[in-house]
């Protein structure tokens, strides 16, 4: 890792968490090695006004990540934003005010006819989708949860259903829920359709 990688480490607190973002980020370096066959030490990033990074200069691979809890996901494609997040399940006892004050008012009164045992699955899967379409924008959780939509009844297919300045979401965006581990839910999203998508998984303690 750059020196600022590894002064960033050094920040956290917790051992688990130092130990997730130094694997996290020497795995992207890696990934970002092979499919670049490139040194993983030799990639400089810079961050767009929002907090989103990228390789600088520019080598026509785009890339986000996203760690919860030990579990971490790294999206890369070739020239396409894209945006990835993943959330621990865990109980919310702010979980209906934080509906009802923050999110777009169809997912407030989608949340409304769920039933109360999938509510918290429901609940994280929404704020993942949300939140990998605002990385794949580049905009981080900077705009406004109310500007745009995502499905959110469970097993209803994971769509854009609206988006401020976008007239036909649905038919530009591919939204996909992945499944990183028990405990866990996450999704992927880019302004692509259709969407090749390959998932590999690995335990990043067993790369030494």
């Amino acid at each position: 890792m750059s020196g600022d990688e590894q002064d960033r480490a050094k920040r956290f607190v917790r051992a688990e968490d130092r130990q997730s973002f130094t694997a996290a980020h020497g795995v992207l370096r890696l990934l970002l090695g092979a499919m670049l066959d490139a040194a993983p030490q030799s990639f400089a990033f810079i961050a767009n006004a929002y907090g989103k990074p990228s390789l600088a200069p520019e080598r026509g691979v785009e890339f986000n990540m996203s760690h919860s809890c030990g579990i971490v996901l790294i999206a890369l494609a070739r020239r396409l934003p894209i945006g990835v997040d993943v959330e621990a399940l865990r109980p919310m006892t702010e979980r209906a005010a934080i509906v009802q004050r923050y999110f777009h008012p169809g997912e407030a009164a989608d949340f409304a006819r769920v039933p109360p045992a999938e509510a918290e699955d429901a609940f994280f899967r929404c704020w993942s989708r949300k939140e990998a379409v605002v990385k794949a924008l580049g905009y981080g959780m900077s705009l406004d949860l109310h500007r745009y939509r995502v499905a959110v009844i469970p097993g209803a297919k994971p769509e854009v259903l609206a988006l401020e300045d976008d007239d036909a979401p649905q038919e530009s965006w591919s939204l996909i829920d992945l499944d990183p581990g028990p405990g866990h839910v996450g999704a992927l999203a880019a302004r692509r359709r259709p969407l090749r998508v390959m998932l590999v998984k690995f335990d990043a303690a067993a790369l030494g």
